[in-house]
């Protein structure tokens, strides 16, 4: 009879032990969807943006390539490569970003973007 009254404390115990990793799964997978998630609307982001790069270097070159030699011309040839070089770069970490948007340890990758499209959510650049 005593083994009876014995497990009733033990199964309250497991049942409260459960409740609270239940609770505490649930807290972590909300957070790591919020963040794979992030890394997914980034990755998409950069992979839809990246063939706008080179086009949008030519056309506004960086402030930088002003002071350069042959100010007329050379800024908007420094600034045609380094968008490809930009636009290489968005892509291929657009591209790990949705690889890895299911593991959510890993962090954002793609750098930030001209061009936002997903006004409606707010993707966190590291």
């Amino acid at each position: 009879m005593r083994s009876l009254f014995m497990q009733r404390p033990l199964r309250r115990r497991g049942r409260g032990i459960a409740i609270v990793t239940a609770l505490g799964i649930l807290l972590l997978g909300a957070t790591a969807s919020a963040r794979g998630v992030n890394n997914l609307m980034a990755g998409i982001n950069g992979l839809a943006t990246f063939p706008f790069d080179p086009i949008a270097s030519t056309v506004e070159p960086p402030e930088a390539f002003e002071g350069m030699f042959g100010a007329p011309v050379t800024p908007v040839v420094v600034g045609f490569f380094q968008g490809t070089l930009m636009s290489v770069y968005r892509a291929s970490m657009g591209v790990l970003d949705i690889a890895f948007f299911p593991f959510w340890v890993f962090p954002t990758l793609s750098p930030e973007p001209r061009y936002d499209l997903f006004n409606y959510y707010d993707v966190e650049y590291e």
